[in-house]
């Protein structure tokens, strides 16, 4: 695994210094992107159950989280950036499993990540780019339930646990220019796996059980899909 991390950041340093001297040379202005995320993330006790055209093994075998993806890149060239992002993806559900028993887990993932970005036809009005970062991810479980049997006081348990592990993302997009100074960004989709050390959590089971529960593997294949604007 440290090996692997090496090789990564080898990778983009190769990548990025060789752009760092043309800073003084371009006249292309830092861009920032705002937008929604919709991350398929691997590995989570809660996956989805889908039907219809969503319904594939790809959909199924991962959970869905909701949230916002940003990014600011710097143009040392009109083609070559360098970029800093950070996105922020939640899931949350709550159930009640008979009377008395209330329960409730949300899984929050936060990606910071920064490396490089090329794009093709600066000035047009479509312009494509694809980019690789690598940097780290931040996975997060708050878990609670409640039992109240209608006599005494509820019974609570809840715990917060996480892990910080090495991740990247490599992927592109595509996107409109709609006037100077604004682009729409139609679609943009990362492959981001998390690199996870061994380690076992606890977890809330569809039952309402809190129990042990080992990340599955030594990756996370998570998948992300961004729309938003660029300014």
């Amino acid at each position: 695994m440290v090996r692997l991390r090496q090789k990564f950041i080898l990778l983009l340093v190769l990548f990025t210094l060789p752009g760092i001297s043309l800073f003084a040379q371009s006249e292309r202005k830092p861009e920032v992107f705002l937008g929604y995320s919709n991350l398929q993330a691997q590995g989570l006790p809660d996956r989805n159950n889908l039907t219809g055209i969503f319904g594939s093994d790809f959909f199924n075998n991962r959970t869905t989280l909701h949230g916002f993806d940003t990014e600011v890149s710097a143009f040392p060239s009109s083609i070559f950036g360098l970029t800093g992002n950070f996105s922020f993806n939640e899931n949350s559900r709550s159930n009640n499993r008979f009377i008395g028993l209330k329960d409730s887990v949300k899984t929050d993932i936060f990606y910071f990540l920064g490396g490089p970005t090329f794009t093709v036809g600066h000035s047009s009005r479509l312009q494509p780019f694809v980019r690789f970062l690598a940097g780290g991810a931040n996975t997060r479980f708050d878990t609670s339930s409640q039992l109240n049997l209608g006599f005494g006081n509820p019974v609570n348990n809840s715990f917060t646990t996480g892990t910080t592990n090495f991740a990247v993302a490599a992927g592109g997009g595509l996107d409109w220019r709609i006037s100077n100074g604004l682009k729409l960004r139609v679609f943009q989709i990362d492959y981001t796996p998390i690199f996870l050390n061994d380690q076992s959590i606890n977890a809330l089971t569809r039952a309402g059980a809190i129990e042990p529960f080992t990340l599955n593997g030594q990756r996370m294949d998570n998948v992300r899909f961004s729309f938003g604007i660029v300014f």
